[in-house]
């Protein structure tokens, strides 16, 4: 017995057509209401009917799959192809370092600089949350990050 041809089916196909190319007989076999597996024989025409069905029906699925691969493909998915990117050694110890010096540079800072720093870089809070978190005015809270940004170019400098 063959099982011709081999090849990937939709989900929802439950047949799968057999070739006998010793008798040049042609069956499809499905499971049952019960869970019980049913082999019939077909004519040469039904199966070329089953045969073109699969094709079709990979040729969709086939299409599905790269239709939805470029659908992916927006502004999102490039930017972390980006950031998943591998890096080289020298790159990642350059990295490390900068990354060093800013927390340095940052602990450097007064208290209230660095955590308005901290809640606007890094907890992505906007200026009016911030504000909003301190019970003072946007104002004050774009003055300090300005500040705390200055001071940080020094450090790093």
């Amino acid at each position: 017995m063959k099982i011709k041809p081999k090849r990937r089916k939709s989900k929802s196909n439950p047949y799968t057509i057999m070739n006998f190319s010793e008798q040049n007989d042609y069956a499809v076999k499905f499971k049952d209401i019960n869970n019980k597996e049913n082999i019939i024989k077909i004519s040469k025409s039904l199966y070329n009917e089953f045969n073109k069905f699969e094709l079709e029906d990979l040729s969709e699925m086939n299409e599905f799959d790269r239709h939805l691969e470029h659908s992916k493909l927006n502004e999102i998915s490039l930017n972390k192809r980006i950031i998943n990117k591998n890096k080289s050694l020298e790159n990642s110890v350059i990295e490390k370092i900068e990354n060093e010096e800013l927390y340095n540079a940052i602990l450097k800072l007064p208290m209230l600089q660095r955590n308005r720093i901290i809640m606007y870089y890094f907890e992505e809070l906007s200026q009016k949350e911030i504000a909003i978190k301190e019970k003072c005015s946007i104002r004050a809270v774009q003055y300090t990050i300005n500040i705390a940004l200055k001071n940080l170019r020094k450090f790093i400098k």
